[in-house]
């Protein structure tokens, strides 16, 4: 809108209408490195939008239109850095515009209660998360949706001044929280703490590890991940994240750890005198020798048979 007014140029609609999905690709990604705590990459999803754009574009350039209610008599403006005589004939693609900004701000407002809701973040974090949804990202979302609907009234020759002033207005009230908090960006972008995250985790996991040393539960052979996060009230997420980052094992294998730890026990106090290998697989909580035998040999490097024969 600036060069507009300044030097009179045009951008190009489909440079406009691009770039505003990047913006709400990189704000998306931003929000989800917070929850994953590792950089979110752009993948060749995140193009489909700007393609779906550019084709859409291109198709209403050589007449070919699903839409058609764009008056082509429209008094030019510009509204908020969108030139209202660069949709003559590109009906679609305001229409694209419209389906992107309610699908990415969707998903954003998706990832802000995913963060809010996350065990993982401390309150203090979560506070700086609310700041930026409610003193910007909620102004933000209400001037592009104003924007758009002033957009498509003056499309079909609509005036309505007093929502194009509440728009500018909120325009310039976003850019003032920024320069009043000005923290609240910066303080944004130190929520992401792995020294916090990796903290809880290992509590987590100790609290896991505890309740498995004091309940046998695992010698259950249907004993899960599920069953786990059912007995301890922990999140299944969490619970395979602590496991992963402090025992170097998926959740399969560490049940199978304390399994093979029993049953090690079990032969410690001679068990084996009185009943066969296949008993003792049975009793430690594997569906079959063949199973207990494989995971034994690959958490001691032994087989059962020969950890008890160096016992004798």
């Amino acid at each position: 809108m600036s060069f507009y007014l300044k030097y009179d140029i045009k951008i190009p609609l489909i440079i406009i209408t691009s770039g505003r999905v990047f913006v709400f690709i990189f704000f998306l990604l931003y929000l989800k490195s917070i929850i994953e705590n590792k950089r979110s990459r752009v993948t060749f999803v995140y193009f489909i939008p700007c393609l779906v754009l550019l084709l859409v574009d291109n198709l209403n350039a050589s007449g070919i239109r699903l839409f058609t209610f764009v008056d082509k008599l429209i008094v030019q403006e510009n509204i908020l850095g969108f030139n209202s005589s660069s949709f003559v004939g590109k009906d679609d693609v305001f229409v694209v515009s419209c389906i992107n900004t309610s699908l990415f701000t969707g998903l954003i407002l998706n990832k802000f209660y995913q963060l809010l809701r996350s065990e993982l973040l401390s309150i203090k974090n979560k506070i700086y998360i609310y700041d930026l949804l409610i003193y910007y990202y909620l102004v933000v979302t209400t001037i592009s949706f104003s924007t758009l609907l002033i957009l498509g009234l003056s499309l079909i020759n609509i005036k309505w001044p007093i929502v194009m002033i509440i728009t500018k207005l909120l325009g310039i009230i976003s850019i003032l929280f920024l320069i009043i908090k000005p923290g609240l960006l910066s303080r944004v972008s130190r929520v992401k703490n792995s020294i916090e995250i990796d903290e809880n985790l290992k509590i987590i996991y100790h609290s896991i590890k505890s309740f498995l040393l004091k309940n046998n539960s695992f010698l259950d052979s249907n004993f899960n991940l599920a069953s786990i996060s059912a007995k301890t009230g922990i999140r299944s997420e969490l619970v395979r994240n602590s496991i992963k980052e402090y025992s170097n094992m998926n959740v399969p294998m560490f049940i199978n750890s304390y399994r093979i730890n029993y049953s090690i026990k079990l032969i410690d106090e001679g068990y084996l005198k009185n009943f066969s290998m296949e008993g003792l697989a049975e009793k430690s909580g594997f569906n079959s020798q063949e199973n207990f035998n494989r995971v034994f040999k690959l958490l001691n490097s032994i087989t059962p048979t020969q950890y008890l024969n160096s016992k004798q």
